[in-house]
């Protein structure tokens, strides 16, 4: 055999092997659900982290942000809501960084915890809305957008490496153009496509889903051959918009066609869900948050204790 050639395989096959040594095998989701301790937390937001094997959950009653193990089921206190002024936590997006983004639903208000749960920054939204309901988030690299549910407008900031950048109000809209029922929840689950042309949002309110261009700021309804109505939570993969549908307890895939400009809505899945609100992917499974928010008041009692469900994907 050629000497060139025997050293160019040695070499090959000591790289192999190197590069095998550094293959990190993904983490198993264990558990088919995960206790979320606590008779008031009322989970709402999720997101995973595949690395650590890991999941953030925050609480709509108190804003303390949990971190859960994906083998084990075991929780932690990641953030307390009550030192960091956070009376109530909606919507969570990690950062490549390994920051938590987080909505400040009710009250108005955004932050950005660091990897290690403490506080990096604050906004307080009362400059652009005396009141507003911020209620899901997206990342594309360069900004994360957030929706508010009570206001017609979508925020942004740049996800600096460092210190992230100002607040704006980065698009307002019409009645005309994305319709809002007053005293209600309206824009909410927000999604990005993979090219990083559009941004898609649900409308609970009226089940519907609206395109945003990024560049040029138009927007468009996305036409469906059925409502989704009660839509929370998003997530965007291959062509298939899966919407979280709460008062429903299902989660509904939308196939979307033609620039996403159309979509058809296949049949629910995911059993014995309590008014599912987020989810986020883990593997070939959603980890979806059970938020039971439809028994935070009146007759009913929430089911106890808390969960978040390992749904499979179809």
């Amino acid at each position: 055999m050629n000497r060139s050639l025997l050293f160019l395989g040695l070499v090959f096959a000591v790289c192999s092997a190197c590069l095998k040594d550094h293959i990190i095998d993904p983490i198993d989701v264990q558990q088919e659900s995960y206790i979320i301790p606590g008779n008031t937390f009322f989970p709402e937001g999720i997101a995973y982290d595949d690395k650590q094997g890991v999941f953030y959950t925050g609480s709509i009653g108190n804003g303390d942000i949990l971190k859960v193990d994906v083998q084990t089921g075991a929780s932690s206190l990641f953030a307390s809501g009550a030192a960091q002024g956070r009376p109530t936590c909606n919507g969570l997006k990690l950062d490549a960084q390994g920051r938590l983004w987080v909505c400040g639903g009710t009250q108005n208000k955004i932050q950005v915890l660091n990897p290690d749960g403490s506080l990096l920054k604050s906004w307080d939204l009362t400059a652009f809305a005396p009141t507003g309901f911020i209620n899901d988030c997206v990342l594309d690299g360069q900004y994360v957008y957030f929706t508010d549910s009570w206001n017609k407008h979508i925020y942004r900031t740049s996800v600096a490496p460092a210190q992230p950048g100002d607040m704006e109000q980065w698009l307002t809209f019409t009645d005309q153009q994305i319709p809002y029922t007053p005293n209600a929840v309206n824009a909410n689950g927000i999604v990005i496509t993979p090219e990083g042309g559009y941004l898609i949002v649900v409308v609970s309110s009226f089940g519907k889903l609206y395109r945003i261009d990024i560049q040029h700021k138009t927007i468009s309804e996305i036409q469906l051959d059925a409502p989704v109505n009660a839509g929370d939570g998003l997530w965007l993969e291959n062509g298939i918009l899966y919407v979280s549908r709460n008062a429903v307890n299902r989660i509904f895939p939308v196939t979307l066609i033609n620039n996403y400009s159309q979509g058809s809505v296949g049949s629910g899945f995911g059993d014995n869900l309590l008014f599912n609100t987020t989810m986020a992917k883990a593997g070939p499974y959603f980890l979806v948050v059970n938020g039971q928010l439809n028994r935070r008041t009146g007759p009913n009692q929430p089911v106890l204790p808390f969960t978040v469900s390992r749904v499979t994907i179809p």
